[in-house]
């Protein structure tokens, strides 16, 4: 046999998201119906299910703000996506949802943990040497003929109303981590770069404000997830309403001729 081999943990495994009997059911040993029912946060109980801790109000208005900004976009690929395997399957809803989530990645929408990496890069080097460093970012990114990650639209030129608003909260929140203020030196090297004013993005924002409440890079796009899956189901809704998948088929199959090699 092949391939590299994990070693045999060394301990049983355990789980201390869920426990259930016949009469019960707790998350991290909270009861379900006696407390976290009653308290009706959704946001509240999956934060604390996936970072093992209570929020604070200002986590709770930081996770609240993101999920929202990220939930919808339009005809994205992943919202053409639902649409198109919903109207092939229809009897599979969650096989749509499903597709179009495939889609958040690392060019749309999952971009947030790319720029989380960049901020955790300036935020480890010591004060001093941080501009340097965010210039040794764009020169290595600009070299490699892409985009930093988190800066750059299409549309929304030069400000993302979006992103506009999420640091306006991290401001009022006076969030202390420094991911918003390395952002920001982030960007300053991006305009001086380019010699003019890029668009922080939406998702640019968002690393910084979930770098700020501690969410791990390895888990951000996990809200992206949660918050797309919302979208994507609306998609779905509108879809059985107001079909198009058939339309955007024929669009696609009408404006991408074949052409032989």
């Amino acid at each position: 046999m092949s391939g590299k081999q994990h070693p045999a943990p060394t301990t049983s495994p355990t789980t201390a998201l869920c426990r259930h009997g016949e009469d019960f059911v707790e998350y991290r040993g909270r009861d379900l119906v006696g407390e976290l029912l009653p308290q009706g946060d959704f946001v509240a109980v999956a934060f604390r299910q996936i970072l093992a801790r209570d929020p604070s109000p200002a986590d709770l208005r930081v996770v609240h703000a993101v999920l929202v900004v990220l939930m919808e976009h339009g005809l994205t690929p992943s919202a053409t996506a639902t649409r198109l395997v919903y109207m092939s399957a229809p009897e599979n809803l969650q096989g749509a949802v499903a597709a179009g989530l495939m889609a958040v990645g690392s060019r749309f929408v999952g971009t947030t943990e790319n720029c989380a990496r960049l901020l955790q890069r300036l935020l480890d080097r010591p004060e001093a040497e941080r501009d340097v460093e965010a210039a040794a970012i764009v020169a290595e990114h600009g070299a490699a003929g892409g985009r930093v990650p988190g800066f750059g639209h299409h549309l929304h030129r030069p400000e993302d109303p979006r992103a506009a608003a999420l640091l306006a909260l991290a401001d009022e929140l006076a969030l202390p981590g420094g991911h918003v203020r390395e952002l920001r030196r982030l960007s300053a090297a991006v305009d001086a770069a380019r010699g003019r004013r890029v668009t922080i993005n939406a998702t640019g924002a968002v690393a910084a404000l979930l770098g700020e409440i501690g969410v791990p890079v390895e888990l951000m796009r996990g809200f992206a997830v949660i918050s797309r899956a919302a979208g994507l189901v609306a998609h779905i809704a509108e879809e059985q309403r107001k079909p198009s998948g058939r339309r955007i088929w024929e669009i696609v199959d009408a404006g991408v001729p074949y052409a032989p090699e």
